[in-house]
């Protein structure tokens, strides 16, 4: 069938303006450069219950960190394995499974955070993310490539630019969204009795037992 035929890659005879190649090729590295950003993340995630200092079940920052080292791992992996497969299917068929695993990835990473499941984000964001990043990271390289073969340095060195610019779109984009949707602590005042329980401080609450924190 045409998706996993390389001939469907291949620019329809009519297309002659190679310099609009250029703009795919930039934004799909753009977009595979968003994990530069997960530092942005990592802080928040180890103060998940918290907020203003990591609860007793928060996760560490080694653990929090963790995803961005995994999924560079599976970068490094799929892309070597893939790249017969590559060559075989070409570059649409690529970038197509590319999307799905990890924009798959990054959804199933959010269910993790969710749900606090550090596992899921492991999964997601590291093996999966890892797998896409792999799989969309050459093609658009050699893609262009081809359409300025007397300019093969401009070329690489164009897409290139997008992935390591990704920080620079997604690390403030982050940080917007965390303030927008992050949830502020209710301030008890200074003087609140608490009771520990498995390490944890708890205060009555509306007649419930409440997790607190000191900050």
């Amino acid at each position: 069938s045409s998706g996993i035929n390389a001939e469907y890659g291949v620019a329809s005879p009519n297309f002659t303006n190679r310099w609009a190649m250029i703009a795919p090729a930039f934004l799909t590295h753009l977009c595979i450069g968003a994990p530069y950003a997960w530092s942005a993340m990592s802080g928040p995630l180890t103060r998940g219950s918290g907020f203003v200092c990591s609860a007793a079940d928060d996760w560490t920052m080694t653990s929090a960190t963790a995803p961005m080292s995994i999924l560079f791992a599976f970068h490094g992996m799929s892309a070597a394995l893939a790249g017969k497969w590559q060559m075989k299917v070409g570059t649409r068929a690529t970038i197509s499974a590319a999307a799905l695993s990890f924009g798959g990835g990054f959804l199933l990473s959010a269910v993790g955070v969710a749900t606090h499941n550090i596992g899921l984000v492991y999964l997601g964001y590291g093996v999966l993310g890892g797998i896409g990043l792999g799989l969309s990271y050459t093609p658009p390289i050699q893609t262009l490539i081809e359409w300025f073969p007397e300019k093969k340095g401009l070329a690489s060195g164009l897409t290139i630019m997008g992935f390591g610019s990704g920080a620079l779109l997604f690390a403030p984009a982050a940080g917007v969204l965390l303030d927008k949707f992050t949830r502020l602590p209710t301030y008890l005042g200074t003087a609140v009795d608490t009771v520990t329980e498995n390490g944890r401080l708890y205060t009555e609450i509306g007649g419930k037992m409440m997790e607190v924190v000191y900050a």
